[in-house]
């Protein structure tokens, strides 16, 4: 009796381990593939699989794009090995926002099926165990974002335009960002979030100001040119909304967060 609950417990043991090491180890996407020598950087293969792979509301048909996934895997080639430093603003800041959101598709689909990023990793994991080569470096989403984003392009409407596959994110565009309209498309984005109500709502009986929790994770980062949340979301509102937003006894309450994945699958 005492060997079985002892041979028991090794194995409770064992599955366990398996299950710590598989959540908790850092994978590494190993870019073997060079690109062919002399071959311009181009986002045009990522716009071909967004094209192809994202619906008009920003849902993205993994399944498919698990089963064929040899442009994403060309353009992740082609970012690995990229030299962005010497290009432009833009360029290098359009470069980073398809990066971010062309590395979150891949590794979905390598984890797929899932229902969320949230089940990937333990603890957030997903943006903070998975690793990926861009621009001659290994990153992680969070260095991404934090690290390069967030620190070399301190722009409050690039939290609009990155997406982590879930439906409270953005919704991701089937079109790829350009150098050329990063501006129009960076105002854009964040226009089209602000007024959509799942994301910003005003309630003025309760005199309260329902807001997505994207404005209380980056508080900080809505002082860049502005006086807070307020004074940013007063930008993109109707005079009346801003005007509103400015009184001194509006309360914000923020939205609870939904990480199922942004998949065209019901």
């Amino acid at each position: 009796m005492k060997n079985r609950i002892f041979i028991g417990c090794l194995l409770l043991l064992s599955l366990c381990s398996v299950l710590f090491l598989y959540h908790f180890r850092v994978e590494a996407d190993s870019r073997t593939q060079q690109p062919a020598e002399g071959t311009a950087f181009s986002h045009d293969l990522f716009d071909q699989v967004l094209q192809e792979h994202v619906d008009k509301n920003g849902r993205v048909n993994y399944t498919k794009l698990k089963a064929n996934p040899e442009k994403l895997e060309a353009y992740l080639d082609l970012l690995a090995v990229a030299s962005p430093t010497e290009w432009s603003y833009n360029a290098q800041l359009t470069f980073w926002i398809n990066a971010y959101n062309a590395l979150v598709i891949k590794g979905v689909i390598d984890h797929y099926p899932t229902t969320s990023v949230r089940k990937v990793k333990w603890f957030n994991g997903f943006f903070s165990r998975l690793k990926f080569q861009a621009a001659g470096k290994t990153y992680t989403l969070n260095e991404i974002e934090h690290g390069i984003l967030r620190e070399e392009f301190p722009d409050p409407r690039v939290h609009f335009a990155i997406v982590c596959a879930s439906f409270s994110c953005p919704p991701l565009w089937n079109r790829a960002f350009s150098a050329e309209t990063i501006e129009e498309r960076l105002e854009t984005s964040t226009f089209n979030f602000i007024q959509n109500p799942e994301q910003v709502r005003i309630d003025r009986a309760k005199r309260r100001v329902y807001v997505s929790k994207i404005f209380k994770w980056y508080d900080d980062d809505f002082k860049e040119g502005y006086a807070g949340v307020a004074d940013f979301l007063a930008d993109y509102l109707p005079p009346e909304d801003a005007e509103f937003l400015e009184s001194t006894d509006v309360k914000f309450q923020y939205l609870d967060y939904d990480w199922t994945l942004n998949d065209q699958k019901p």
